[in-house]
């Protein structure tokens, strides 16, 4: 085994999974981990410390990735549910140990192995080629002091992967194990139910006030109070500001005097043209042949005939189909010598031969608009509304700016906005629902900040968009109460009958589930819907009906053809009993198709529960100490 560990040493880049969650440590320098700090290290690997330095570095690089990901739904909390610390420190120790593992075995990244990897990365590849300005400036931009210090990264990451691919590459595969990983995953089946509607059980769902009563107190935490929050905000708004703005038009007029070029319509034209082609590197016997050409149809255009007939007829250009005509077109459009002689042109007027890098050219100049220059007072009311804009959006930006320093000398925002004669909004306490009635907090990105804010925390001024600020203090926070029975007596009396009626429905369910009768009887008997499904696979391929859900799904391919899956089943539907009316096997031809892709996830499947056995078993070999507290600080 030690031998094909060391005939893996090749270039990929470590993907070690651990825990579940995939962890990216090419830029976390680990070849920093156990330098060590003054400070107590986050843990010690056979008394070899992760220092706090190292364990921010990696920690905060994971939270960032996250909050990539997550965007808008990225909370602290949300990290602490998933336990990110502790798996991030996990991760840490692993990586050493597979680092160790290897050194041990004496497995090693040959520098050619490394630069080999480097220069295939499509990441450090321009137009398809390694481009070494890139990789040192991205390299730079991960973090890395130099090019040698991702590269030594790389080399070790190189190690870690031939260790995990050697211990999960190892495993074996047989035929019987193909053909129940494929029989598992390609067989269908056609399922019928009778699905039980809760609603239809609700007259015979009976509850009294001692019922409800008593589901109220089982069922608290349904019936809280919205939490409420109280503040004082102020709104520097840009149309406020913007309606005591005066501009004359004297500035209105210097401005548009500035930005006359941009008022100004050049003058265009339209014309045809006739085109012998030929490249300027062609044979003088060509070029006499096409000047031949060309002078053939200037000839037939003298004799009278209509320009639009002749270059339909003689002309080498796509136009030809339209006569020649090339629209509307502004000086400097066309090629050097082409666009000189038709900007000298009269209208109507038929060109010499003209030569171009294209070949020759006969060119009518069919019509002219002369330049035309917008009027002032057709964009002067414009012009006002665009300046009032822009000086209204730097003059409330300039007021938020004012207001934060304002707040830096005064101890609440009321002082703040009275000091600099804005107006303060006083909003009672309200709920979230209730607060998108305050005009200040409309904006659903407001409302969220301030319902996240706590009593005594600095005074937030968001940017509420189009040029808004809102500022907002809050001062109190009522947390949610329990609200009393009697105010939601009705409410609790209603779910409790809904809870009775779900039960009932759960019963009738069973009861069904017990009968031989046929399905089609049972649901007439019952008077219950009854569903049947198109072929289906176990990963719900076949069939997308909401009622075939991934549990009922699961329960449903373990039960024997013709019989009932084992229990009643939650749906969105109401309460299903499950049968299973046909199993059919999958196409030994489909086998034969499938087989190899099957064969690849079964070994990888396999792989990685090796590889998780496996790093368990070289764990219990190492004293990994993980101090609590200090993890407790970041």
């Amino acid at each position: 085994m030690l031998e094909s560990m060391r005939n893996h040493a090749q270039g990929w880049i470590a993907k070690v999974i651990l825990g579940g969650i995939a962890l990216s440590f090419v830029l976390w320098g680990v070849g920093d981990y156990f330098t060590g700090d003054q400070n107590p290290p986050v843990a010690t690997i056979n008394e070899k410390p992760i220092g706090q330095n190292e364990f921010y570095t990696a920690y905060n690089r994971q939270l960032d990735s996250y909050r990539r990901m997550l965007g808008a739904q990225f909370s602290k909390d949300l990290m602490n549910s998933l336990n990110l610390k502790e798996t991030t420190v996990q991760t840490m120790v692993n990586r050493y140990i597979m680092i160790d593992t290897a050194n041990q075995l004496g497995i090693n990244a040959p520098e050619a192995v490394v630069l080999a990897t480097v220069q295939s990365d499509p990441t450090f590849q321009a137009a398809g080629r390694f481009d070494p300005q890139r990789y040192q400036i991205l390299t730079r931009n991960m973090g890395f002091g130099s090019a040698q210090e991702f590269e030594q990264e790389m080399r070790i990451n190189i190690m870690v992967d031939t260790v995990q691919k050697a211990i999960s590459d190892s495993v074996q595969v047989s035929e019987q194990e193909i053909r129940d990983a494929f029989n598992s995953e390609y067989e269908q089946r056609v399922l019928s139910a009778i699905i039980v509607d809760p609603n239809t059980q609700m007259k015979a769902a009976k509850v009294d006030e001692a019922a409800a009563k008593a589901w109220y107190e089982s069922h608290k935490d349904s019936y809280m109070s919205p939490v409420r929050i109280k503040l004082t905000a102020v709104e520097i708004s840009p149309a406020e500001v913007a309606a005591d703005m005066v501009i004359d038009d004297a500035e209105l007029r210097k401005i548009y005097e500035e930005r006359k070029a941009d008022y100004t319509e050049e003058e265009s034209r339209k014309a045809s043209h006739i085109l012998a082609k030929v490249s300027g590197d062609a044979s003088q016997e060509l070029r006499l042949s096409m000047r031949a050409k060309i002078e053939k149809a200037q000839a037939r255009i003298k004799a009278g005939e209509p320009f639009a007939t002749v270059a339909a007829d003689l002309s080498d250009d796509t136009s030809a189909s339209k006569g020649g005509s090339l629209g509307w077109f502004k000086q400097g459009v066309m090629t050097a010598s082409f666009d000189q002689v038709v900007f000298s042109m009269d209208k109507g007027d038929v060109s010499d031969i003209v030569e171009t890098e294209f070949g020759f050219h006969l060119i009518q100049l069919d019509d002219v608009r002369a330049a035309k220059v917008t009027t002032f007072d057709s964009v002067k009311e414009g012009l006002r509304i665009e300046l009032v804009e822009q000086r209204a959006a730097d003059e409330t930006y300039k007021i938020s700016q004012d207001l934060d320093d304002a707040l830096g000398m005064e101890g609440t925002l009321k002082a703040a906005a009275e000091s600099m004669n804005l107006k303060v909004v006083d909003i009672e306490p309200v709920s979230l629902d209730e607060a998108i009635a305050q005009p200040l907090l409309f904006d659903a990105e407001v409302r969220s900040k301030v319902f996240a804010t706590s009593p005594g925390q600095a005074v937030e001024i968001m940017d509420a968009g189009k040029g808004r600020y809102i500022a907002f203090e809050v001062l109190d926070r009522i947390d949610p109460e329990v609200i009393e029975f009697a105010k939601v007596a009705a409410s609790a009396l209603e779910d409790a009958r809904r809870d009775e009626a779900r039960k009932l429905a759960v019963k009738l369910a069973d009861e069904i589930r017990s009968s031989s009768e046929s399905l089609d009887k049972l649901a007439q008997k019952y008077g219950q819907a009854k569903f049947i499904s198109k072929p289906i696979r176990s990963n719900g391929v076949g069939d997308q009906a909401s009622w075939l859900t991934r549990d009922l799904l699961t329960q449903a391919f373990r039960a024997p053809a013709g019989g009932w899956v084992d229990r009643s089943l939650s749906v969105p539907q109401g309460i299903a009993v499950v049968r299973v009316d046909r199993v059919i096997a999958p196409e030994e031809k489909e086998f034969e198709a499938q087989k190899e892709s099957v064969t690849t996830s079964l070994r990888k499947a396999k792989g990685q529960a090796r590889f998780s056995r496996w790093m368990a078993s070289v764990r219990d070999r190492y004293e990994i100490v993980v101090d609590e507290k200090v993890l407790e600080r970041f």
